[in-house]
């Protein structure tokens, strides 16, 4: 038992070391301080908001009339699963960052035969685990921004009325662009919104292939298998390919730490007013 957690500890030690080398920030760092914000307390001034004027309670006979039972209608646990989440990209990338300096180098990995070379592809353990935590990582991404738009219904819950109570990341934003565009003249808003449209988009892209096709590992092993073996081009564009990937993970967690300020600052910028027929009317506070 001794000998386990002297190697947990040291594993912890080398992935610590590759979070202060890379910057690595997630929303629980610094005692929960972002860009000197407090995250933990950030949405208690739209929470009780939403609450006294009945959101919330609307949002509550939205889930019954849909017979929705799934659907988190506490924003403090949402909130916590957005902070949580950022920390398990965090992780995810560290641990990749673990395993790039040891994965095969394709560029150097051939033979030659009758005087011709050759490009190998041995994979080795160290190699699998890195190709095998990239589509983890896409997924923890995926999470964080899927519990934005959850945590954006909690404030617009007649958006599940028109999705018939499933929804996707991109959803609040039709309906507020549909049915409250005045809503638009938030800064913080567009950020999200641009945001759904442009960077999401690249990002998903790439999580759906993993997820619900090949999954990386065949998928690279095949892409090694389609191109030209003594093509040194293509050979060096598989490796730049997987070094590219934490760059853009990194990028990623940062959009990710900037989307949770940008989403509470907006919320915290509404005014919900509910009308005598029981609908309610959100604006912008002066």
């Amino acid at each position: 038992m001794g000998k386990e957690i002297e190697i947990i500890d040291a594993y912890n030690q080398l992935l610590y070391q590759k979070y202060d080398e890379n910057g690595l920030v997630c929303l629980s760092d610094n005692e929960y301080k972002y860009k000197g914000e407090n995250v933990l307390g950030m949405n208690n001034p739209a929470v009780v908001m939403a609450s006294s004027v009945g959101v919330l309670t609307r949002l509550d006979q939205v889930c019954k009339k849909l017979n929705n039972k799934h659907f988190q209608k506490n924003p403090n646990l949402f909130q916590n699963e957005l902070i949580v989440a950022t920390g398990d990209i965090k992780y995810r990338i560290g641990t990749l960052l673990l395993y790039q300096p040891y994965i095969v180098s394709l560029i150097d990995s051939y033979s030659f035969h009758r005087g011709k070379k050759y490009y190998t592809y041995s994979q080795t353990r160290n190699d699998a685990r890195f190709n095998r935590e990239l589509p983890i990582a896409f997924e923890c991404l995926y999470k964080f921004w899927q519990r934005v738009g959850d945590y954006l219904i909690i404030f617009f819950p007649d958006i599940l009325f028109e999705k018939k109570g499933t929804t996707y990341f991109h959803d609040p934003f039709q309906y507020i662009s549909k049915n409250h565009k005045e809503l638009e003249c938030s800064e913080n808003y567009r950020w999200l919104k641009d945001f759904s449209s442009t960077i999401y988009p690249t990002f998903n892209k790439h999580r759906k292939f993993f997820v619900h096709h090949t999954g990386y590992d065949n998928q690279f092993f095949t892409k090694f298998l389609n191109a030209n073996q003594d093509n040194s081009d293509a050979i060096v564009e598989l490796d730049l390919e997987r070094k590219n990937w934490t760059p853009f993970l990194k990028e990623q967690l940062q959009h990710c730490n900037d989307g949770y300020l940008k989403l509470m600052h907006f919320l915290n910028e509404l005014e919900i007013t509910k009308q005598e027929k029981g609908e309610f009317t959100y604006e912008i506070k002066k």
